[in-house]
């Protein structure tokens, strides 16, 4: 029973399985952890942090306390994932992203203000 909805699963969060993979392939992997129930991929390279589907990758390790958050928020988007499955990337994913470019520059406000941020803290269990 658990394999079949291992199979569903996968099908229903495809689009963003697939781009976390092409992703994975253009940062070097220097290590990987599992959190839960998710493989964390440590990428020195890349920007931060994003989860597509499975796919988890931060820049960071050994982690510290602003790190474990990273992750743990990461970590609530990949439920996210799971419950949106195609719709993630364009009720979550591609706001995510646009928020996290203007983040600094033309928003003033906190990262953690936004609906897919904020509920990805919240799922994640992220205490700031």
């Amino acid at each position: 029973m658990q394999r079949i909805i291992n199979i569903l699963l996968f099908i229903w969060q495809f689009p963003q399985i697939l781009i976390g993979w092409i992703v994975s392939l253009f940062y070097k992997v220097k290590t990987t952890i599992l959190y839960k129930d998710k493989t964390v991929r440590i990428c020195p390279s890349f920007p931060g942090g994003i989860s597509l589907g499975n796919t988890i990758i931060v820049n960071k390790y050994p982690f510290n306390t602003d790190t474990w958050n990273t992750v743990k928020h990461e970590w609530g988007h990949t439920v996210q994932s799971k419950i949106l499955g195609p719709f993630y990337l364009f009720v979550i994913g591609i706001p995510s992203l646009l928020w996290a470019a203007l983040q600094g520059k033309v928003i003033k406000k906190d990262c953690s203000w936004f609906y897919t941020e904020k509920w990805a803290d919240k799922i994640g269990n992220v205490k700031k």
